[in-house]
């Protein structure tokens, strides 16, 4: 059963430190199918990971062909999910487009956004502060609370993401 009340957004942040785990797929697994969405942006700013990108990006297409995610995009034909979109890019500073687009479509959709962030959560909070905002962190917790993972299981992966992003 997902802890998750409606479905999770997930931006290139938390992407990333699940990828820096060495758990990128089993993340996104844990839950039911649908649980988690994946911006285009978000996909697209992945596939320009010059290290990594192409691994993401195989992952999380594989993932989508079988349907246990979908990557999404802004709807055009809202007015509302439109606005929303340009509204976070244009206010400065600036969130980089796949935080923008997360957002917009957890705002216009009723999702949950995952980013780990500071200002896209600060922008999210004072913009629109009816969006739930979770981060990896809690993210790991609940799969420990669900009994998904253990907790050694999520320091190790902790451990990773600390090694990893000091060596970039």
């Amino acid at each position: 059963m997902s802890p998750f009340h409606k479905p999770v957004i997930i931006d290139n942040n938390c992407i990333s430190n699940f990828y820096y785990a060495d758990s990128l797929r089993l993340i996104l697994t844990l839950w039911p199918p649908g649980t988690f969405k994946i911006p285009l942006r978000v996909y697209n700013e992945a596939s320009n990971w010059r290290q990594h990108g192409q691994e993401v990006c195989n992952i999380l297409k594989e993932l989508a062909d079988n349907k246990v995610i979908e990557i999404v995009t802004i709807d055009d034909n809202s007015d509302t999910e439109v606005n929303h979109y340009i509204q976070l890019r244009l206010t400065a500073p600036v969130l980089a487009a796949g935080e923008s687009e997360s957002i917009a479509i957890a705002k216009s959709r009723g999702y949950i956004v995952a980013t780990d962030d500071r200002l896209a959560t600060e922008r999210c909070k004072s913009l629109f502060p009816s969006v739930e905002v979770v981060t990896t962190a809690d993210i790991l917790k609940m799969a420990k609370s669900d009994g998904l993972l253990k907790k050694s299981e999520i320091d190790q992966m902790w451990k990773l993401i600390k090694l990893k992003r000091s060596k970039r």
